[in-house]
C-alpha cells in the first residue's frame, strides 16, 4: 500500500493557493465578490498588526470567513506583496489530517527558500480542527517572528468580542458575525432607495428619506426572517428573500455536529434541544436551574454546552446587573439571543410582524448588530423584582451605564398618559448623563421626562444607524 508523500502534500497546496504561479496577465480570484463591512477593519488588522503576532478571525459558519481571507489574499497581492509569500491552508482537507500545521507550512518554505526572517502572510482555515492549534501556532510565530498568522475558526474561538487579546496577548480576536441589516440593505441593493444620497454621508445623525419608514419596516421584517447569511438573500422574482436556504440549509450548515465533537460535546441530539429551547427564548431572561429542569440535562453539561454554543458564535449570553447597575456576585440569570434572528425561522417557522412573539426577534436583530464591535463586551441588562431595563452599555471604567434602552415595538409610549416611569427612574439612580432611547416600531422624536433627555427612534432605523456610526 502506498502512503501520502511530502510532494503529494504540496500539490494539494498548490492547488490551494494558484496564486504562486501567478503572471503578469493572471486574474486574481475572490475580488469580485461583495465586500463584509468588516473587511477594512480585518485587513488593517492583518497588514497593521505587529510580526509574530497571531489574529484569530472568529465566526460561525457560513459567515463569510473563508471569502474574506481569500479577499485578504487579493488585497496583499495587489498592494505588491509577493504571492509566493503567502501562504493558504484550509485545515478541512482530510489529506492534511495526517500532518501538522508546521510541517504543511514548512513544505511551503523549502519549495520558496523562505529563511527565517522572511515576512510572510500565514492564514489557515477552520483551524479547530487542529489539537491545540493556539499552541501550535504560537510555536510557529516565535520561529517565524516575521511572519503574519491569521487563523479563522468557527468554534472554540479564543475570544469572543472583537479586539479582545488571549495567551498572554499573543492572540487578538476579530469577529466576522452574521449579517447586519446594514450589509443586508446593501446586498439587497435596497440601501439608496431608503436613503438616497443620505447612505453615502458620514454624518452621524440618524436619518431617513421621508414616508420611507413603513419600507425600511418591511425590509427590517424580511431581514429578521431570512437576513442572517448571504445565501438567504437570493432574491425571487417577487423581490422577496428565499426562504429554501433558511428552512433547509441553516440548521444543519451552521449547528454543525462535527463542530461539537471536536469541543468534546458527543450527544448531538441533547444539544440540538437546547439549543432549540434557547433559540424559542431568545432576547428573554433565563436561569440555569430552569433550563436544565426544562432539558433534562445535568447542570455542569449545561454550562459546558451553553459555552460551546458561545464559542461557536450561535448564541450570545448578557449579564444581569440589578437596579443600581451593580453586577450579581454569582451569576445564575442572563440573558439569552441568537445572533441571528434567521435561525428562529430556520427551527420553527418565519413570524409575522403583527405576531406578540415578532418584538422579541426585533430584539435579537439588534443585538446582532453589535457583535463585530467591541462595545459588545459592555452591552448587559437590568432585573429586579418588578422591574427590568431591556439593554444597558455598560462603561469599563466607572461601572455605570452609558446607555439605556428601552424596547417598545408596539409603539406604547405613543398613546397618551403612558411614560417610561422606570427607564427614567434607573438612570436617575444609576448614571442621569446616560444616552437613553425608547426604541419603537414606527415613532421618532425627542422627549424629556424629569430631566431626563429621551430620544424616541424606531427600532429598524436604529439597527442600521448603528453598523454606520461604528
Amino acid at each position: 500500500m502506498h502512503t501520502i508523500a511530502d510532494n503529494d502534500l504540496f500539490h494539494r497546496l498548490a492547488f490551494d493557493n494558484p496564486w504562486w504561479e501567478l503572471k503578469a496577465d493572471t486574474k486574481i480570484q475572490f475580488r469580485n465578490p461583495p465586500k463584509r463591512i468588516y473587511y477594512k477593519s480585518f485587513y488593517k488588522r492583518l497588514t497593521g498588526s505587529k510580526s509574530g503576532q497571531i489574529l484569530a478571525l472568529a465566526g460561525p459558519l457560513r459567515a463569510g470567513k473563508t471569502v474574506m481571507l481569500r479577499q485578504a489574499v487579493s488585497g496583499l497581492i495587489e498592494q505588491g506583496v509577493k504571492p509566493t509569500s503567502v501562504f493558504y491552508c484550509n485545515m478541512t482537507v482530510p489529506s492534511y489530517t495526517a500532518t501538522d500545521v508546521a510541517t504543511l507550512f514548512e513544505m511551503f518554505c523549502r519549495r520558496y527558500r523562505h529563511g527565517p526572517e522572511a515576512e510572510l502572510y500565514i492564514l489557515y482555515d477552520e483551524i479547530q480542527y487542529v489539537k491545540d492549534w493556539e499552541k501550535a501556532l504560537i510555536k510557529l510565530s516565535k520561529l517565524r517572528p516575521n511572519a503574519r498568522i491569521v487563523a479563522a475558526v468557527s468554534s472554540g474561538a479564543p475570544a469572543k468580542t472583537t479586539g479582545q487579546k488571549s495567551h498572554d496577548g499573543q492572540i487578538t480576536t476579530h469577529v466576522l458575525p452574521p449579517l447586519t441589516f446594514l450589509e443586508f440593505l446593501r446586498f439587497r441593493d435596497s440601501e439608496r432607495a431608503l436613503f438616497g444620497d443620505l447612505s453615502e454621508k458620514s454624518d452621524t445623525k440618524m436619518a431617513l428619506r421621508a414616508n420611507a419608514l413603513p419600507a425600511l419596516n418591511t425590509e427590517f421584517y424580511r431581514y429578521i426572517n431570512f437576513g442572517g447569511f448571504l445565501e438567504g438573500i437570493v432574491m425571487s422574482k417577487e423581490g422577496t428573500p428565499a426562504p429554501t436556504f433558511i428552512r433547509d440549509g441553516v440548521a444543519d450548515r451552521v449547528l454543525h455536529k462535527d463542530l461539537a465533537s471536536l469541543n468534546g460535546i458527543n450527544d448531538a441530539q441533547e444539544l440540538n434541544r437546547l439549543f432549540g429551547v434557547l433559540a424559542f427564548n431568545t432576547a428573554r431572561e433565563v436561569t440555569i436551574d430552569d433550563l436544565a429542569k426544562s432539558v433534562g440535562i445535568a447542570k455542569n453539561t449545561l454550562r459546558k454546552y451553553l459555552d460551546y454554543l458561545e464559542s461557536a458564535f450561535l448564541i450570545r449570553r448578557l449579564p444581569r446587573v440589578d437596579r443600581d447597575a451593580k453586577r450579581f456576585q454569582r451569576a445564575v440569570s442572563f440573558k439569552v439571543y441568537l445572533t441571528a434572528p434567521c435561525l428562529y425561522a430556520a427551527l420553527f417557522a418565519p413570524v409575522a410582524k403583527d405576531d406578540q412573539f415578532f418584538h422579541r426577534l426585533a430584539e435579537t436583530a439588534l443585538v446582532g448588530q453589535w457583535l463585530g464591535t467591541p462595545e459588545m463586551a459592555n452591552l448587559a441588562y437590568a432585573s429586579w423584582r418588578g422591574g427590568s431595563i431591556d439593554l444597558l452599555i455598560m462603561n469599563p471604567d466607572t461601572g455605570k451605564p452609558d446607555h439605556a434602552y428601552e424596547l417598545d415595538w408596539n409603539n406604547r409610549y405613543g398613546k397618551p398618559g403612558k411614560g417610561p416611569e422606570e427607564l427614567v427612574n434607573f438612570v436617575e439612580g444609576t448614571n442621569r448623563k446616560a444616552e437613553t432611547y425608547i426604541l419603537t416600531g414606527g415613532i421618532a422624536r425627542p422627549a424629556s421626562m424629569r430631566g431626563i433627555n429621551i430620544t424616541l427612534a424606531p427600532m429598524a432605523l436604529y439597527a442600521y444607524w448603528l453598523e454606520r456610526h461604528h
